[in-house]
């Protein structure tokens, strides 16, 4: 079970050729569940320009498992920052803490390329495909 972070999806869309890329393009062959949350749809779609793609894009994020984050999930998003903050990381988005908040909540494994996810699982059980 895998949530796949923006900045993958967007290289995926634009097809680059990436490692992470290339670990979606085989979890999708290999009909791996995969998750998503509203704010990755609306962080993909807000860089598409075209109306038919992001119609397009919809319709396949659509296809996903979406996981809606509570109440408690934004305050475990703070506790993550904050936590981080004090081990000395910084982490630069608040998103990517609500995301491995979702993570946490849901034993989900990130398939990422971004250095706060490598900050986060320093300091929480956090799974990437990094990490062990």
């Amino acid at each position: 079970m895998v949530i796949v972070d923006t900045t993958v999806w967007i290289d995926f869309l634009k097809g680059r050729a990436t490692a992470p890329v290339a670990k979606l393009e085989a979890l999708l062959a290999e009909e791996t569940d995969i998750f998503t949350t509203g704010l990755i749809v609306q962080e993909v779609l807000s860089g598409i320009k075209t109306n038919d793609e992001r119609v397009n894009v919809r319709k396949e994020l659509e296809r996903f498992i979406v996981v809606m984050p509570t109440i408690g999930t934004h305050v475990e998003a703070a506790d993550i920052f904050d936590a981080c903050r004090k081990k000395g990381y910084t982490i630069r988005s608040a998103v990517d803490c609500l995301i491995a908040a979702l993570a946490l909540e849901y034993d989900l494994t990130i398939l990422e390329k971004d250095r706060d996810y490598t900050y986060i699982s320093r300091v929480f059980p956090l799974k990437t495909f990094e990490s062990p």
